[in-house]
């Protein structure tokens, strides 16, 4: 067993929620731009505007957020409070959370329960500062009296600045956020611009967030830097690909490379997907090559197809016909708009409107910037015209 365990290469391919890539690839436009907010904020005694980030699922909205919270940990020693929003809750679990940065920011221990009145949970907090590190989530006890998001968020940002440090405060999945929690959180940051504080706010979200502007998103929020992730260019889809069995020491040919490309695109949870089942096909080899990669089509494919079918199959019946429609619409137009679906339909716009509504909700489909319609997972609409043909 511990030979076999010597010998073994860990697959370095992470395909999966939050699981960071061995490389990381084509986003340094928007570390750059958090770079930028983590150093005004440290040196310039002022607040940046937030940096949110959208894109369809699988594109690296979750993984970018973490890198962000690396960056404030390694150049900085800030900590990061981290919270996924869901449709309530949001600002209960953010109090909590920054009320478990404050403490690690004091140098005590959430963990002692008697005296802070703290119960550990199990989730995060994802606090590192000073050398102490979180992972930890404290729940509120029911005895101890509710405090406001403003409250708590004031009293963090001074034991921050007291200790020399700042606060990184990431959202995920902001479009789940009820509107009003949402405002509530848009003027609580707003709140504090006039005091200079040392935080940085990131948020990440699909692009309906983009939808909730003019009345429904705070206009705090609707001033933020924009950044939107789509699919990775040639190049750096290349190296996502390439780097980590490279790094692995059991590199890809080129052939193979483009083999696993023309299934994964430049889509990142593809490209992960494409090479963990390369690296498992190319076990006992010293090279990737394009027979590896062929022997692996049929897994990864049947791996993406997954993604496609739990939203298809999350459809009724007449929004799989709107996303049929969808799927036909794209053979004729790069960015299909609502009038190019219904015209597939037979329908006019107003008729089948609400199925697009829907589906937007779902997280199933989204509006681009141009207007146009676009499957929220990359290639959804190849399977969506080819499951349609078998049946």
């Amino acid at each position: 067993m511990a030979e076999t365990a010597a010998r073994r290469q860990p697959n370095p391919y992470r395909p999966g929620f939050n699981q960071a890539p061995l490389v990381f690839a084509g986003r340094e436009e928007i570390l750059d731009a958090a770079g930028e907010a983590l150093e005004v904020a440290a040196f310039d005694g002022r607040t940046p505007r937030p940096l949110i980030l959208v894109g369809p699922r699988g594109v690296g909205k979750t993984v970018t957020l973490g890198q962000i919270a690396q960056i404030a940990a390694v150049q900085h020693a800030w900590p990061t409070v981290h919270v996924e929003a869901a449709a309530h809750g949001m600002t209960e679990t953010l109090s909590a959370r920054l009320r478990t940065a404050r403490g690690l920011l004091e140098g005590w221990d959430p963990a002692d329960r008697p005296r802070r009145r703290t119960k550990i949970t199990g989730a995060k907090v994802q606090a590192q500062a000073f050398g102490f590190g979180g992972g930890i989530e404290v729940e509120r006890d029911p005895t101890e009296p509710a405090r406001d998001l403003g409250t708590e968020l004031r009293e963090t940002m001074t034991t921050a600045m007291k200790r020399g440090a700042g606060l990184l405060l990431t959202l995920d999945e902001l479009q789940n956020a009820a509107p009003a929690e949402l405002h509530a959180l848009g003027g609580v940051l707003q709140e504090g611009v006039p005091e200079g504080w040392p935080l940085v706010t990131a948020i990440a979200a699909l692009p309906s967030l983009r939808g909730k502007r003019g009345g429904r998103l705070p206009t705090y929020l609707e001033r933020a830097e924009w950044h939107t992730l789509d699919t990775l260019p040639s190049s750096d889809a290349r190296a996502a690909l390439s780097g980590p069995a490279e790094r692995s020491h059991r590199p890809m040919s080129a052939e193979a490379v483009e083999a696993l490309l023309a299934l994964s695109g430049g889509y990142p949870y593809a490209i992960q997907v494409a090479g963990h089942f390369a690296w498992r096909a190319s076990h006992g080899s010293d090279v990737i090559t394009v027979e590896h990669a062929r022997a692996a089509e049929p897994r990864i494919a049947a791996d993406l197809d997954q993604l496609f079918l739990s939203r298809w199959e999350d459809a009724s019946p007449r929004e799989r016909e709107y996303l049929a429609a969808l799927a036909a619409a794209e053979l004729s137009h790069p960015a299909p708009n609502g009038g190019h679906v219904a015209a597939v339909l037979d329908e006019r716009v107003t008729a089948v409107s609400y199925l697009r509504d829907r589906l937007m909700k779902k997280g199933t489909i989204y509006r681009d910037g141009t207007g146009g319609l676009r499957f929220i997972t990359p290639g959804m609409g190849e399977w969506v015209r080819r499951t349609a043909e078998q049946r």
